[in-house]
């Protein structure tokens, strides 16, 4: 019987700004063969049903095409890999036709590659001998890392790509588990997964309310206590380094993590994904109804639910830090093939409770016994979002976007040291207008973007509590107002320029409630106005078309503003913007073959009044601290060996001091001297159906504190897992986390004490896909 599957990794661009279908990892051929036909193909060569040719010959089935419009306009750029395999070889097509003979082409048109047994173009197996399966293949991956398409490789910058398959191989969840995959990338809870906090290229943030690294879902910026939130149906997650002023404007200090969720195709589609440990379960499904006239709808949900592992004897309790995660998607979805235009709506809703808020002795990290409380601790946090996002192809190169959002956070928490009960309201309006210009040798990005925020804190009290967090009332408004331009000129054939900037006004209103010495409260009102203008560049040298080398400068801001949870009339007074000035000199490199990515990168940041807590013990208040300044280098590769077998290894080096204020010469806070991973993903048995997979993550030496006196020593975490994929698209796996049960602090406060890691867990998974 013969066997043909053409497969596609990466996005096929049907229009300016339109991906479809989702981006997607190479998949293996299903059963055995005995001949491999290598097939290349460019989409100009598609016809104008949006077909490629290959379709209608014997045995082949193309299960993803490209999309071309009402006036037939050729798709921009297909990324991927089509796989073509038979038990013979394909009329018109001689073993080695294809193999790699067009270029990598600037714009996002990469090839459609498919891969020989033992390697291209070698001589065909005799008759009846089995051959092995085909080898992995890099491809390149689109990205809009600069929001406008292009691949990860074609980016002057450090752009590191995940896909939805690598979050799933890897069982990554949510976003604040997103540095086991990134080891530049920290992500911290403090206090629990509501506070979760990001630290990129040595920037991180002291503020609660006000994260140094970007996230975005779907073009959205994200609302600060949401950043730890379910990942649901993601094509892909990108992870751009360095500041990002320019295009993204306010708290891109470190950098931006985009998660962008996946499009549905043209066949309906059902998921499921389903975990199962000692310590609870993860479950989540979804279903998509296919493009009918352009219309599709997709729906999905998700449920985890993950027990304890502290133990309370005082109270003769055990396993108390529990939480549950539940969550639901639902999107419409307009993508029509004949009309420049697409649309897309998107409502959402998370409930996040816990008891997770426990803390252990600083002088006896144990799971054994956790510190006094007051009353159990409790956080109830509901996220509500809802979107509209629309693409209009004016001409063959000018395209517009527009996004306009609703965000909501409402948390209930009792912090249950003190036993004190506080509610906070966060929402977001968010709108953005951008348009798109590309041409062979230029590409362009102008627009405007708005944001009005608002966070209301109340301290309710709480039946039993001592003292007080914060006054009774703290209720401020941010608005936001920026005009932005980037562009990418082609100055010669290996020679590129890189520039924008970003013009933004903003202006903070704060109304706190603060008791005074007599204890009367007294409302006060303030506010304040803040200008920033964050510009980059960067000049891109490409030797040749596996290489890519460039040296960038960029600024980042955090605006300044008022405490969130004001305490004192201290908190009364507004503190400055925090600035960065980032210098960056990299290299890429990606073989014709396919088999070996590499990147390097050398930074310098210089940081300007950071924001963070100061002052006596109990009377802090939010300023800025001094100056701070980040190197580091990064260093990130990925080859396939022996046909089947990927190998992944990345890590960094960081220091980064204070340079003047009153800790001038400390480390800075959250931020780790060095980090390594190192992965390793095989593919065994007939059509590589077996997937053993292992990783290995070393994180180095780091403080709580800006006076460095709360210090987490280097540790190591090892993961591994086996999959077995059935030929109807069924996956069976076991997996083990932390298989040495590594005990480390994730958090620590002199005043409550420390927050541990996960412990060790291991699961059954099944997933599918139809």
């Amino acid at each position: 019987m013969n066997v043909v599957e053409a497969q596609t990794a990466g996005s096929f661009l049907g229009r300016k700004g339109q991906r479809r279908p989702q981006t997607m990892a190479p998949q293996r051929e299903r059963a055995p063969i005995r001949q491999t036909t290598v097939v290349h193909e460019f989409c100009p060569k598609t016809t104008k049903t949006g077909r490629l040719p290959l379709d209608g010959l014997p045995g082949v089935e193309i299960k993803s095409h490209c999309h071309i419009d009402k006036r037939g306009v050729q798709p921009r750029a297909c990324v991927g890999v089509v796989r073509v395999v038979s038990d013979r070889i394909l009329p018109g097509m001689e073993k080695g036709d294809g193999l790699m003979q067009g270029p990598f082409r600037a714009g996002g048109a990469v090839l459609l590659m498919t891969l020989t047994w033992p390697a291209f173009a070698q001589e065909t197996p005799d008759e009846g001998t089995e051959s092995a399966y085909g080898v992995i293949m890099l491809a390149p991956v689109s990205v809009t890392a600069n929001k406008r398409d292009q691949t990860d490789f074609e980016v002057s910058g450090s752009v590191a790509v995940k896909t939805g398959e690598a979050l799933a191989k890897d069982r990554v969840n949510s976003t604040d588990k997103l540095d086991t995959l990134f080891p530049e990338l920290q992500s911290m809870g403090r206090s629990s997964r509501v506070y979760n906090n990001f630290t990129l290229r040595g920037l991180s943030s002291g503020d609660f309310y006000g994260p140094a690294v970007g996230l975005n879902v779907d073009g959205v910026p994200q609302l600060p206590h949401a950043y730890a939130q379910a990942l649901e149906n993601v094509d892909r997650v990108e992870l751009v380094k360095g500041p990002q002023g320019a295009v993204y404007g306010r708290g891109a200090l470190g950098g931006v993590i985009n998660v962008e969720s996946a499009l549905p195709d043209d066949k309906p589609t059902l998921w499921t994904d389903v975990q199962a440990f000692s310590r609870g379960h993860r479950v989540s499904g979804g279903a998509s109804s296919g493009l009918h006239a352009g219309w599709a709808i997709q729906g999905m949900a998700n449920d985890s639910m993950e027990g304890g592992s502290l133990d309370d004897p005082s109270r003769g309790l055990e396993n108390i830090d529990d939480r549950r995660v539940t969550s639901g998607r639902v999107s419409l979805h307009y993508l029509p093939s004949s009309q420049p235009f697409s649309a897309r709506l998107k409502i959402g809703t998370e409930r996040y409770r816990s008891e997770e808020e426990y803390y252990v002795s600083l002088d006896d990290l144990s799971r054994d016994r956790v510190n006094p409380v007051v009353t159990t601790p409790k956080l109830n946090r509901r996220l509500d979002d809802i979107s509209l996002s629309a693409t209009h192809e004016i001409t063959d190169r000018w395209t517009t976007t527009g996004i306009v959002s609703w965000q909501e956070m409402f948390l209930e928490r009792t912090f249950g040291t003190y036993g004190i009960d506080t509610e906070e309201d966060q929402t977001s309006l968010y709108g953005e207008l951008r348009a798109n210009y590309k041409a062979d040798d230029l590409s362009l990005i102008v627009g405007y973007s708005g944001q009005r925020q608002r966070y209301k804190y109340e301290d309710v009290g709480g039946e039993g509590s001592i003292g007080s967090m914060g006054g009774p009332l703290s209720d401020n408004t941010m608005m936001t107002h920026s005009f932005f331009a980037d562009s990418t000129y082609r100055l010669a054939p290996r020679w590129e320029i890189s520039a924008g900037a970003r013009v933004a006004w903003e202006k903070a209103k704060s109304l706190m409630s603060i008791p005074d010495e007599t204890g009367a409260i007294g409302d006060h009102r303030n506010e304040a106005t803040f200008w920033a203008i964050t510009p980059h560049a960067a000049l891109a040298y490409l030797p040749s078309e596996e290489h890519r080398l460039w040296v960038g400068i960029g600024r980042g801001y955090k605006p300044g503003g008022f405490n969130k949870a004001g305490t004192t009339t201290l908190d009364t007074a507004s503190y400055g913007s925090e600035t960065v000035l980032s210098f960056e000199t990299g290299w890429k490199y990606q073989s014709r073959d396919g088999r070996l990515r590499t990147e390097a990168t050398v930074y310098d940041i210089e940081s300007h009044e950071v924001q963070g807590y100061s002052g006596p013990a109990g009377l802090m208040t939010l300023s800025n601290m001094g100056d701070a300044r980040s190197l580091g280098v990064e260093v990130s590769g990925t080859a396939v060996i022996f046909e089947d077998q990927e190998v992944s290894v990345g890590g960094m080096v960081n220091r980064s001091r204070f340079t003047k204020g009153p800790y001038e010469g400390n480390t800075t806070p959250y931020a780790p001297a060095y980090s390594l991973r190192a992965s390793w993903t095989g593919h065994f048995g007939e059509g590589g159906r077996w997937q053993p997979t292992a990783t290995v993550r070393h994180v180095g030496e780091h403080y709580f504190d800006e006076n460095n006196t709360l210090r987490q020593g280097a540790y190591t975490v090892v993961d591994a897992g086996m999959t077995y994929e059935t030929e109807y698209g069924v996956k069976i796996g076991v997996y083990g986390r932390n298989l040495s049960d590594t005990l480390y602090q994730v958090y620590a406060n002199s005043y409550v004490g420390a927050q541990l890691n996960d412990p060790r867990e291991f699961g059954l998974q099944l997933s599918a896909r139809f």
